[in-house]
């Protein structure tokens, strides 16, 4: 695991001790969480404004009227004006700026009046003394803003002014003058381009450092085992990295979550207990004399009518101030409120340094007020304890499982994985409420939000062993977009629990195999048989892709096919077993990849990600990947044609580039012989 670029390999034996496939139920480890604090915190320099706000409540202890505590207070709005103002790059679109406060000391946080409003009848929906005769007043003031951004301030000066929040809303703005298609196009390009790239990377960001799979002999090891995921969050990550103008961690690069990113066009399985398994097999895109192959798994697309059980974790603590995560967290939890039938039934847990009882709520239907509170009163408060609030997420689950044993059961939690609370262990409580047999069980899904000071490997692990999926959302609007009805229906409807394949080569036509990626998702070839939590959940529609580079013998043709895959997974309802096979390329036919721009693609994609994520390995030459990562963009050059109109094509072409930003060119080998 590497945090600020240093390498911590006790935490790192510890985890590979806990999650090892192999070793099955690993007992917790008490101290794993210590160690994890150890490595996290914000470290991310505190922008301008909050530092005159640190100003303002200092000159706050000094003031003799309220006058004083008045003149910081108009300081500080001016102060996050100009941020907005900065942050949105000068006069923009219009908007309004709404700040509330309240007179009166803090104190736990009382009941929202009627439509919104707070502090009316004694009660304050801020940070005043509950009971109190709190007054909240309302400040509009137009100004140029970046819409979506919510900045949160706790505290501004000290009683008996405190500001709960500034909310950025949208207003009517003047009809800008129409401009040409070229025009918008240079405008679109020039918002996405950063003007100056940041050195390094972002803040404290912690990945798991897996080494790649080394290539096999046939001979001695003909069997490839892994579990089915159907992530993409850590290309998702790139993506906003690049964006940002950062440099992309190689050690953030998983293969396989770049590969399923993209849509590849798979025929739809014949029955809808079963999958599509399709194999193709292709000449390596950078070595004459290797070959590639491509398995293929898409699931039937059947959407559950069972009902829901949906509970919300959500992250409060200090660290989701930054940038705009507490927006993005709280339009995901309403987009999913929103996707809900009345049917459905939701809890909702807000955690900080302890869990924040007076916004809990246990178990109500999506559209009560109660639950639309909660979700719009997601605000960052101190530390970071996710034990606490996953303990009890995971209770409300358990109970709601319990009442209601025919629905399907999601616990969500979103969160930037920051840990700053000592906790134990915080996959026991996973572990704890286990459903025998896996039938029923309690579906872990994280969604991560922000780019610096953000944990990806407790998040990507969390949902691994929770028997869920593990997504990454960069702005408001691609957090509604993920959870709008239809994909979350989607999401939401399990085809196959504990999901995993088992490739079996044929050692008289394939003489070495490599799987590219799945470095921690690859387990033993006894572990196939056994039903384990850790394999994956698949989702209604989903596709895996999983791609082997090949050294095939001069004969492969005649050996009657590579070998055969086989599929093994639990019925999420009925928890009943099931199993698929299926021959690999039986026909021994080469394609070309200039017949298949999405197969070239994919293996464009595939190829990248695993050279790059190569390049924090002393032991491989980075002459040699920088030669095949610029053959690779030459590639994707060529595929512009073809698959230029996607917006997915034109993202991973961005962040291609962005790879190779601190990659020496290198020329192809042009001798023409192979290596």
């Amino acid at each position: 695991m590497t945090a600020n670029n240093a390498h911590d390999g006790e935490l790192e034996r510890q985890l590979a001790a806990h999650y090892a496939a192999e070793n099955g139920n690993v007992p917790p480890t008490p101290d794993l969480w210590a160690a994890l604090h150890d490595r996290l915190g914000e470290q991310v320099p505190r922008p301008l404004w909050a530092r005159i706000l640190d100003w303002g409540t200092a000159m706050g202890r000094f003031r003799g009227t309220l006058t004083l505590a008045t003149t910081a207070m108009t300081v500080v709005l001016v102060a996050i004006a100009a941020t907005v103002w900065l942050a949105g790059g000068g006069f923009g679109p219009g908007g309004v700026v709404e700040v509330r406060y309240v007179e009166g000391p803090p104190g736990p946080r009382g009941p929202a009046g009627p439509q919104g409003e707070r502090g009316a009848q004694g009660t304050t929906g801020a940070q005043g003394a509950s009971g109190a005769a709190g007054k909240t007043i309302v400040i509009d003031k137009e100004v140029p803003v970046v819409i979506e951004k919510v900045v949160t301030v706790e505290k501004i000066v000290e009683q008996p002014v405190v500001v709960e929040k500034v909310v950025e809303k949208m207003v009517t703005a003047p009809t800008p003058a129409p401009m040409s298609a070229p025009t918008q196009r240079a405008a679109v390009e020039k918002k996405v381009v950063a003007p100056t790239r940041p050195a390094g990377q972002p803040g404290t960001t912690t990945f798991q450092d897996t080494a790649r799979q080394p290539l096999i002999a046939t001979r001695e090891d003909a069997v490839s085992t892994f579990s089915l995921d159907t992530d993409r969050t850590s290309f998702q990550l790139a993506l906003n990295w690049a964006r940002a103008g950062y440099r992309v961690d190689p050690a953030s690069v998983r293969a396989e979550e770049w590969v399923n990113a993209f849509a590849y066009g798979y025929a739809a399985p014949r029955a809808s207990d079963r999958f599509a398994i399709t194999s193709d097999l292709f000449a390596h895109p950078l070595d004459n004399g290797k070959y590639m192959a491509r398995v293929a798994f898409q699931a039937p697309d059947v959407v559950t009518t069972a009902p829901l059980n949906v509970t919300l974790v959500l992250d409060a603590s200090g660290s989701m101030r930054e940038g705009n995560r507490v927006a993005i967290a709280r339009a995901a939890a309403e987009a999913i409120r929103q996707s809900l039938d009345r049917d459905d039934r939701m809890a909702v847990v807000h955690f900080t340094t302890n869990v924040l009882h007076g916004l809990t709520v246990q178990a109500a239907a999506p559209d009560d007020r109660a639950v639309a509170d909660s979700i719009a009163r997601l605000v960052p408060h101190d530390s970071t304890n996710v034990q606490a609030g996953l303990n009890l997420g995971v209770q409300l689950a358990d109970r709601l499982r319990r009442e209601r044993p025919e629905a399907l059961n999601y616990v969500i939690l979103m969160s930037d994985g920051v840990a700053n609370v000592d906790a134990t262990d915080p996959f026991a409580i996973l572990e704890a409420t286990a459903a025998p047999r896996g039938s029923n069980p309690l579906r872990l899904i994280t969604v991560g939000v922000g780019i610096a000071n953000y944990n990806d490997l407790l998040l990507e692990q969390l949902a691994q062993h929770g028997n869920g999926w593990y997504r990454y959302l960069f702005n408001v609007a691609q957090a509604q977009a993920t959870f709008q009805r239809e994909n979350w229906l989607a999401l939401s409807s399990p085809i196959a629990d504990q999901t995993r394949a088992q490739v079996v080569w044929n050692p008289e036509a394939v003489r070495t195999w490599r799987i590219v990626g799945y470095e921690n998702r690859v387990t033993s070839a006894e572990a196939f048989t056994q039903d384990r939590e850790e394999f994956a959940e698949v989702y209604a529609g989903a596709a895996t892709t999983v791609f082997y580079e090949l050294e095939l013998h001069d004969d492969f043709r005649d050996q009657g096919g590579l070998g055969q895959v086989e599929l093994r997974w639990v019925g999420p309802e009925s928890g009943r077993a099931w199993s698929q096979s299926s021959d690999l390329v039986s026909s021994g036919e080469v394609v070309r990849l200039e017949d298949h721009s999405l197969l070239a693609f994919g293996a464009v994609v595939a190829l990248t990600a695993d050279r790059y994520s190569a390049l924090r390995d002393a032991s491989v030459p980075n002459r040699e990947i920088a030669r095949e990562l610029w053959s690779l963009r030459e590639q994707t050059v060529d595929l512009q044609n073809d698959l230029g109109h996607l917006a997915a094509f034109k993202d991973f072409a961005s962040v291609q580039e962005t790879l190779l930003l601190n990659v020496p060119r290198v020329e192809p080998d042009s001798s023409g012989y192979s290596r």
